[in-house]
């Protein structure tokens, strides 16, 4: 019987850089790399880059959220990795490990809430290459 998720899950294209990759057995692949998340939750998301990672391994993501414009940076382990023939890319999922406060919250604003409120509250998103690494 199939393990009921935790978080809805949104299905949407986020950026994401991933900027180290730590634990896993054998020979990880060189970062940062260029990668997507999407089908994100509070507790993790789908990856797809050029690279596999197995599983174990926990890797620190800077994701560009795409609705609200801000940046977040998470660790997570991967949990499961395949080969998508169709799209031609590796996938993975990772579940979002000892997330702050500030990062749960960008991630809720993201998949639940008003995308303009940033621009009403005047403030500005931090670009990716800005986020402490």
């Amino acid at each position: 019987m199939r393990e009921r998720r935790k978080h809805r899950r949104f299905q949407q294209w986020n950026k994401a850089i991933i900027q180290s990759a730590s634990g896993g057995p054998g020979i990880l692949p060189r970062c940062p790399l260029d990668a997507c998340a999407w089908d994100l939750s509070l507790g993790g998301a789908r990856i797809q880059c050029d690279e596999t990672f197995p599983v174990g391994t926990v890797l620190r993501l800077h994701v560009e959220l795409v609705r609200s414009r801000e940046f977040i940076g998470v660790d997570g382990a991967v949990r499961w990795n395949r080969w998508n023939e169709e799209q031609k890319v590796h996938e993975f999922g990772v579940e979002f490990q000892d997330c702050g406060e500030v990062t749960l919250q960008a991630i809720m604003r993201n998949l639940y809430h008003d995308t303009d409120r940033k621009e009403k509250e005047g403030q500005t998103p931090v670009p990716l290459d800005k986020v402490n690494i």
